[in-house]
């Protein structure tokens, strides 16, 4: 019986953490390998087209973790505001938790390749057009009175927030970005 092997998960799972911490251009193959322990044929074999191909794959991982970031934050809020403010402390607390050295696992690609490689940005507004339509939908059925423009403000503010809190090592931009984008 052939044994299944999880190389690619594992190859894409540490990418996606490499390019939070060290971004794109400063996350080589030989450390992709190196931490995943995937060898090196099998990260050819699963990613013909090289690291943008893996950087593909790891976007799309990573926006699964934030859409459940999302989906539990608004799971039992009673009000669009007191589930942003959940989504807003949840992605403080894991940043914090990272040292503020996990940024935004899209961000951290699409800054360091867009517009050299279209696919990379393409693929990266489809991720954060997923988010803001997650983002929307909770506010439409929270029945916020501007569902979209409150989502993309949302989502804007704690894009900035994570750059910022970067920056200043605090947890703050995460809540000013909250409340910014709650009185719009």
């Amino acid at each position: 019986m052939a044994r299944t092997s999880n190389a690619r998960q594992l190859l894409v799972e540490t990418a996606a953490r490499l390019f939070q911490t060290r971004g794109f251009h400063g996350t080589g193959l030989s450390l992709i390998l190196e931490e995943s322990g995937a060898p090196k044929g099998s990260f050819y074999h699963h990613f013909p087209g090289g690291k943008d191909e893996l950087a593909v794959a790891a976007m799309q991982w990573s926006s699964l973790e934030i859409e459940e970031f999302i989906d539990t934050a608004f799971k039992d809020a009673k009000s669009f505001s007191i589930g942003a403010r959940a989504l807003g402390k949840r992605l403080a607390d894991w940043f914090e938790s990272s040292r503020f050295s996990e940024g935004c696992p899209v961000a951290s690609v699409l800054l360091e390749t867009a517009p050299a490689s279209e696919p990379l940005r393409k693929e990266a507004l489809a991720v954060f057009d997923l988010w803001i339509e997650a983002l929307e939908g909770h506010a439409r059925n929270l029945g916020h009175p501007k569902p979209r423009q409150t989502a993309e403000g949302l989502m804007m503010g704690l894009e900035g927030a994570w750059l910022l809190a970067r920056a200043r090592h605090s947890r703050k931009p995460f809540d000013i970005a909250v409340s910014t984008a709650l009185a719009a």
